[in-house]
Parts: structure tokens; sequence; C-alpha cells
């Protein structure tokens, strides 16, 4: 079994005093209040933070490569404001584990692109420490990948797709920039032998989660020797068109 996720959540957290409003003043149940509270006081915040993780958690994935284990597969670290509540001891079910860490989230919405990258990384670290204390895992990977992603300054740049020209000239790739607050898809078109850059065209901007862009991400495909495309995986109607210049 290898490591095939690194995940990091916000778990709901009551607002007690708006729950209370909310039964006494507005005739809800408990049931019906406590669901109006998590819909209007924290699923905005806990989708938002699930985006912003996965520019630092899919580039620390990325670099680890293939990490052997006996019964992960995906890891999910919560981050709570308070422990009292929850065991520090690693569980584990049906290959997924979840660990519990500390996060003042209200700081950490107002810290700069920069310093969050920094704390996602101290966090999938003190998540992953507690997992490799309990499992006996070796942790010189997870300083390498640690190291390269400061030393990277938490960049996290990749192509997904690439193909050459008909003619064989030139290639086009498409090119990802995954940050905090979204990820930019871009057309990089490239004279083949020599690999110097000859156009760079913005396709466009998306929520920062792979479920969100990659399956934009379909066939790329050129249609002439200075003209190629990037279909949208599942709606074929909606292409993005890059031409070289003449």
């Amino acid at each position: 079994m290898y490591l095939r996720d690194i995940g990091l959540d916000l778990p709901y957290q009551k607002n007690y005093e708006y729950i209370h409003d909310m039964m006494s003043n507005h005739n809800l149940t408990e049931e019906e209040a406590v669901r109006l509270d998590f819909e209007k006081n924290w699923k905005e915040n806990k989708v938002k933070f699930g985006d912003e993780v996965r520019c630092i958690a899919a580039l620390y994935l990325d670099l680890l490569g293939n990490f052997e284990t006996e019964k992960t597969k995906k890891i999910m670290i919560r981050c709570v404001t308070d422990l009292a509540m929850h065991s520090i001891i690693p569980k584990t079910t049906e290959g997924f584990t979840e660990v519990y860490v500390l996060l003042d989230f209200n700081c950490y919405w107002n810290f700069s692109n920069i310093e969050k990258k920094n704390v996602i990384l101290e966090k999938i670290n003190e998540g992953i420490l507690l997992i490799a204390n309990e499992f006996s895992w070796d942790i010189s990977p997870f300083n390498r990948v640690t190291k390269e992603i400061i030393d990277r300054n938490y960049v996290n740049e990749f192509s997904l797709k690439q193909k050459s020209s008909p003619d064989r000239k030139h290639k086009a790739e498409v090119f990802c920039q995954h940050d905090i607050d979204f990820i930019t898809i871009s057309m990089i078109i490239r004279e083949r032998k020599s690999n110097e850059m000859i156009k760079s065209e913005l396709l466009f901007k998306d929520r920062p989660h792979e479920l969100s862009f990659v399956q934009k991400l379909g066939d790329l495909k050129w249609i002439s020797n200075r003209e190629v495309t990037l279909t949208h995986r599942y709606n074929l109607r909606k292409k993005w068109t890059v031409k070289m210049d003449e």
C-alpha cells in the first residue's frame, strides 16, 4: 500500500450562542438550528480552507513520491482550536488515517498567502510526525520534502499535458500555477529542439482544488502546425485555442 493523498480539514465547531438563538427566537429544533449554523457560519470557511491547502498538500505528495505504508493510503489532518475533545493518537480505518492538530484559524484567515503556505506545511508535518511515531515510519523522506518546498519558496508549478505539432517543430504544454487563491492554467508553446518559449497564453483561472480544475483538462490537440486547442474533458463544445504569431 502506498500513501496516495494528504488532506487538511476544519471540522465543524458549533456556535452554541447562534444555535440557542435560533431555537429560542425562531422556533427551530436543535437539529434544524445546528444545520443552519453549519450552512451559514461554517461551511464557506471549511470549503475555502480545503481549497487553500491543496497547493502545498499536492506539492508535498508529489515530491514525496511512492511512500510505502502498511495501513495508510490517505492522511486527513483535522485542524482544531482545542485538542481536549480529541485524541492525539492517529486513528486508521480501511486505509484512512486521521489525526488532530492545533490551528488558530481566526489568525490563519488574516495571514498573507506565503504565511498561509508556511502554516499549512507546518500542520502537515505535525500530523505526519504523530502518524510516523505511531507507525514507526522513517521521517527522513518528509524532512527532504519539507526542505524542497521551502527551497522552492512554496511555489507549485507543473505541466500536465504536452504534445508536439504535426511538423514536429514545436510543442505545446498545459502549464499550471497552483496557488492559495486559485490555479492559473496557461498554454505554452515552445520550439521543440531548443525548448525556447515562443508563446504563453492564459486559458483560465479556477478554484485551487483538483476536483475542480482537473476535470476541465481534456484533449490537447494541434489542429494545424500553428494552432493548438485544449478541449474541456466533459463539455466537448468548450475549447481553448491558441494560435502562434505569424
